[in-house]
């Protein structure tokens, strides 16, 4: 949890939000691991599915298109922390799946793990 909170910390200084309080700081992309590729891609398959890991599934091209996680992953400068914030804050368009910091972690690892795949 610990390492989640750090997470979560730094996407509010990148995001130029106030860091009220944070267990640790010191978490970076290298600490994922498989098991949490994994662990993300059973979420992933389990909630995500449906709308965003449709075969051949791209980028939008308008506000009522639904981007595969591929095309997600590929942004510019795309990261682990954007993707967790952006989950964080429940974005509208999308279901409210009462996701856990952890889940939101796991989610995010697996969807950036899509980025070198073709």
């Amino acid at each position: 949890m610990a390492r989640f909170a750090s997470l979560l910390a730094l996407v509010a200084v990148l995001l130029g939000m106030p860091v009220v309080a944070c267990a640790a700081d010191d978490v970076t992309t290298n600490d994922v691991t498989a098991d949490d590729v994994a662990r993300g891609k059973a979420l992933a398959e389990r909630l995500c599915a449906t709308c965003h890991l449709g075969p051949g599934q791209g980028e939008k091209r308008s506000p009522s298109e639904i981007p595969g996680f591929r095309a997600v992953a590929k942004r510019p400068g795309q990261s682990l922390h954007g993707i967790v914030g952006w989950l964080k804050g429940v974005p509208p368009m999308m279901p409210n799946h009462r996701l856990t910091q952890d889940e939101m972690f796991l989610i995010a690892t697996y969807i950036l793990s899509l980025k070198d795949e073709d």
